[in-house]
């Protein structure tokens, strides 16, 4: 607990956001700290900071790698450190969220040390060549740093966005979180909720700002259905905070202070500038204080301190390096490790004394060490001039995941005894199809939307296991391998096929508005399922934004009492609330609209409703084209008046399959 002070028994935590302001640089002791840290004098090449060339280009820039290191080792000492310490006095916890080579320039994972918890941010929708794509935010580094450094949660801003349109569904949140999970975050913090204390306001209320942040807030339609996306997100984080990470190969990233790698997604895929990454494999970034101080080699593995294992090291950019950097190589390399570098051909500084180190170094562990091949070094081996993907052949490293693996997104995990992968579809596509999976045990799909874990039929001896997935768009879950484990609860099977013997279609629908919003009050009988803006309902009933409860009945016979009969909603905008026979069967939210209701129905008929919410998107359209005071929303930015209404409501066709 808090001791003293304004936040004693207030707080438990602070949170440092994203680095939003400009770049501090110098310090009244500036000149002593760079000969500190460096070992030479700052006075004379400071023009070399505003873009002059002094003595050649190479010493310029050997000089300003001097510079970024200590600049680093200010923040991180100074700033980061020192509020972690203040932090603690007070029994404070820390989260820091992105700096470190996004705004400032300095190593993009250290200061992550300093931190209780790593934190990241993402954004939605997915964009490219602006603020909130991966190339701006990755979430590589951060994961990287919190598996470095013995940080088990890994923090994100989650779903930051500058399109606030109030028609934010949640598959599409899905599918962005499902891709930004899978990368290392195990723990979303929301972009937005905005707290709207007020009563008897106008709904939705007050958003972040002018069409920015997603608007998780009480006023929402869907705001009493919230547990169910929550749930989703806690069940998939709880799993991807246990056991530990499965990653192949620790990516150095040199001993330039320099710019993230660049970031490649599509389909699952990783790629960073020219560079593609194999399929099968994963990575985590390595920095310098890393390397140096928090990797060591065990059974011919670089190991952490919290047992996170890497079967090789990879350096793919190194012209300049620091002599003790080719030191604490060679320690590994002697000790086991498997090593994927060519020799650098400069000091990463000016510092004479480590200039006249460095030749020595770089002989003792490269020299007369061939290209094109893989050398025997103490207990390890060295590739040089060989292709990662070649190399990791090479050292008889097979792929954790293959076949349709390339496709889908996906993330590993391990304890003793156990092993699972977190996978989803590809970014705006179904899957459908066979992989193979590094597994051993019984083969479960543990699903987080539902909760239920069912069987996976697993076929093969080997290594590789054969399972066949059928994902829908934004759909993702778990494929849990467990050896010795007991069969799953349900005996059903996690991908059922198509129905062996037919369909019933549902129809003569009616369907029942609330009062005030401008549709009928009575209920409405339809004859086909359409979008609230197509049907019969006025102007103002076509803009109804909420929920609407419809009702249809079918006949059931005797025979398929007791037998899997699966409701398939078809189109559903967004949120379905299903009750059969009075019974609650279960609330769908993102694809596929399907459930099995053969616990609810009965001989004969039986009554089928579906209690449909949308957004507030169409209604605030309505609205916007309205005078202030007819009006019966209000937010802070919506869609602009005469803006088309979107679809909305149970659009069907609703079929029930046996």
């Amino acid at each position: 607990m808090l001791q003293d002070g304004p936040l004693q028994g207030r707080a438990s935590g602070m949170l440092m956001d994203s680095w939003e302001c400009n770049t501090q640089t110098w310090t009244d002791t500036m000149e002593k700290d760079f000969r500190d840290a460096a070992g030479y004098d700052l006075t004379v090449r400071i023009p070399a900071l505003i873009g002059y060339v002094l003595d050649s280009q190479e010493e310029t820039s050997r000089f300003l790698i001097d510079w970024r290191r200590t600049v680093n080792w200010l923040y991180c000492e100074n700033f980061f450190k020192r509020m972690t310490d203040l932090a603690h006095e007070k029994s404070m916890e820390v989260q820091y969220e992105t700096a470190g080579s996004d705004v400032v320039t300095m190593d993009q994972m250290e200061y992550h040390k300093y931190a209780d918890v790593a934190m990241c941010e993402f954004w939605q929708p997915f964009r490219d060549g602006d603020v909130g794509d991966l190339d701006s935010k990755p979430i590589e580094p951060t994961e990287s740093a919190a598996h470095l450094y013995g940080k088990p949660r890994v923090d994100a801003e989650s779903f930051t966005s500058f399109t606030l349109t109030w028609d934010e569904h949640w598959q599409m949140l899905k599918e962005v979180a499902n891709f930004n999970m899978a990368a290392g975050v195990t723990h979303n913090v929301f972009h937005t909720y905005t707290h709207n204390p007020q009563i008897g306001f106008l709904p939705p209320g007050t958003s972040f700002g002018d069409r920015v942040g997603t608007p998780f807030l009480r006023g929402q339609t869907w705001w009493k259905y919230m547990n169910h996306f929550t749930t989703y997100l806690a069940r998939t984080s709880y799993l991807l905070e246990r056991g530990r990470p499965v990653q192949d190969v620790l990516w150095y990233l040199g001993d330039e202070v320099g710019h993230k790698p660049s970031q490649y997604t599509g389909s699952g895929k990783r790629q960073s500038g020219d560079i593609r990454f194999p399929d099968g494999f994963k990575y985590d970034y390595c920095n310098p204080d890393a390397l140096l101080n928090r990797i060591s080699v065990k059974d011919g593995k670089l190991v952490t301190p919290e047992g996170i294992e890497y079967e090789v090291l990879w350096i793919p950019e190194n012209e300049r390096m620091l002599p003790g950097t080719i030191e604490k190589i060679k320690e590994l390399v002697n000790d086991g490790a498997k090593v994927i570098a060519k020799a650098p051909v400069a000091p990463a500084t000016l510092n004479e004394g480590e200039t006249a180190r460095f030749d020595k170094a770089v002989e003792s562990l490269w020299g007369g060490v061939p290209e094109g091949k893989i050398t025997k070094i103490g207990k390890g081996k060295l590739a040089v001039g060989i292709g990662l993907a070649d190399a990791l052949k090479a050292f008889g490293l097979k792929p954790h995941i293959q076949d349709g693996g390339a496709e889908i997104i996906w993330s590993e995990r391990e304890v003793d005894g156990a092993k699972w992968y977190y996978i989803a579809a590809p970014v705006g596509e179904a899957f459908n199809g066979v992989i193979r999976l590094e597994g051993k045990g019984k083969a479960e799909w543990w699903d987080p939307v539902s909760g239920t874990v069912k069987s996976l039929k697993a076929k093969g001896w080997g290594r590789m296991k054969k399972v066949h997935l059928d994902l829908a768009q934004a759909e993702s879950g778990f494929v849990v391998f467990r050896s010795g484990a007991s069969s799953p609860t349900t005996k059903e099977k996690a991908f059922p096929g198509k129905p062996d013997h037919g369909q019933i279609a549902v129809e003569g629908w009616t369907v029942q508005f609330p009062d005030g919003w401008g549709a009928p009050t009575e209920p409405l009988a339809i004859n086909e399922l359409k979008p609230w803006k197509d049907l019969p309902l006025g102007d103002e009933g076509k803009a109804f934004s909420g929920t609407a409860t419809y009702e249809a009945s079918f006949t059931i016979d005797k025979t398929q009492i007791g037998k899997d009969l699966v409701l398939d909603l078809g189109n559903v905008d967004f949120i379905a609330d299903v009750m059969v026979n009075g019974k609650s069967a279960g609330v769908l939210w993102t694809e596929p609209y399907s459930l099995n209701i053969k616990d609810f129905i009965q001989e004969g008929e039986n009554t089928l409703t579906v209690a449909v919410t949308g957004t507030w998107y169409n209604r605030l359209a309505y609205d916007a084209s309205l005078p202030e005071a007819q009006r019966k929303t209000w937010t802070i930015a919506g869609p602009k008046a005469g803006i088309p209404l979107r679809d909305s409501g149970l659009i069907g066709p609703v079929f029930l399959n046996y």
